[in-house]
Formats: structure tokens, sequence, C-alpha cells
């Protein structure tokens, strides 16, 4: 017999089942993000564009278009004719000095203006803010950009650029941008001249095109 006082339990031993986490799967977006182009082939590309220092010597507003400068610019061995659809970004009295110039391109006609080149520039992801990008005072007039840690960069003679066959602008412009530093890079990289590296005014981690 029970007495009234019931005997109390002892607290039975618990018990404890830890389960293991297995590691998150990355989705193919995340690997895709994840999968860098070696070296070698982002040199290789690099090498086919001919990117220069260029003088702006003269700039006018093209007479039957609201978005267009024409400028006369300096890149070492001739004096081109470009189109830049900047009129909207960047005032007529800053077209001058040392630019950026991709030199290679095929010539086109922007509004009916032989155009022979691209002045290079950064621009935000929604392009409302574009600016030039500037090399710094010392650089000489024609000189190819090179890259940071790689003391040559091999050249192409490829003139002017067959973009349809190699997609050259596809591939590489992507990791063209700004650095937290305002300093056009590629694939993180700094562009550089024998006067140091190329810089915009204010846009951090823009695009270059």
């Amino acid at each position: 017999m029970e007495s009234k006082e019931s005997k109390q339990e002892e607290p039975k031993p618990t018990t404890t089942t830890t389960t293991k986490e297995e590691p998150k799967k990355e989705t193919q977006e995340e690997q895709k993000s994840d999968a860098t182009i070696p070296t070698e082939g982002l040199l290789e590309d690099f090498a086919r564009l001919d990117i220069r220092v260029g003088e702006i010597t003269e700039c006018w507003k093209h007479p039957d278009s609201e978005k267009l400068y024409c400028e006369k610019i300096n890149i070492g061995d001739e004096v081109r004719e470009i189109g830049s659809g900047l009129q909207k970004f960047v005032a007529i009295e800053e077209m001058k000095g040392l630019v950026l110039v991709l030199a290679n391109l095929k010539p086109r006609k922007l509004g009916g203006f032989p155009s022979h080149g691209m002045v290079m520039c950064a621009s935000n992801a929604d392009h409302t803010a574009v600016e030039l990008l500037r090399p710094p005072a010392g650089a000489k007039v024609g000189e190819r950009v090179t890259l940071e840690d790689y003391d040559k960069v091999p050249q192409t003679k490829e003139k002017p650029l067959d973009d349809k066959k190699h997609k050259t602008m596809e591939k590489t412009f992507p990791y063209l941008k700004t650095n937290d530093d305002l300093e056009a890079t590629y694939n993180g990289k700094r562009l550089l001249t024998s006067a140091g590296s190329i810089k915009c005014a204010t846009l951090k981690c823009a695009s270059i095109s």
C-alpha cells in the first residue's frame, strides 16, 4: 500500500539528438556567378582593345543632334575625328584635355558624322550619370594603356577590331569598372599609364564603356 505521500519519481535523463545540417547546394545561377574566365583568356581579350591616351584638341556640338559632340582628338600618331553622345552629361567646357580612347573600332557614322573611335566613360547603372575617364597629368598622348601587375600585356595588331569574329567588347566590357577609389579597372586590375592610374570624377563601382 502506498503512503499518502507519493514517492517522487526521479527525472529520467533526456537525450538530445542533433541533426547534421547538409551544406546548402548552390543554385545554377550562384554557381554561374562564381565562375571566372581563365586569366589567360581575359588578357588575350584585353590585348585586342587598343586603348590609348588621347587629347581633345577641338570639340563642337553636332549641328543636327542634341546628344552628340564632334571632337578632334590627338592619339599620338594621328588626329582622329570622333563622335560622342555626351551632350546631356558633360559640359562642352569640359570636353578638352586628356581622355581615354578606344582607338581600333571600325569607323562608323553617327548622325552622318564619321567617327573613328570611342571616348571611354564611366556610367552608373541606369545611365543617368556619365563621366569622362581622365588619364593623369604627365601621361603621354598616344601611349597604350597597360594593366596593373602585368609588366607586358600581349598586344595584338588587330586594326580595326573584328568584334563579330571575337566578340571582344561583349567579353571585356563587363569586366571594365571603376573601383572605390574612382580608378578604371579591368577584372579588378587597374588600368595604368606611364604617369599612373586613370580616374573619373565621382562614380564608384561604375561600368566603363
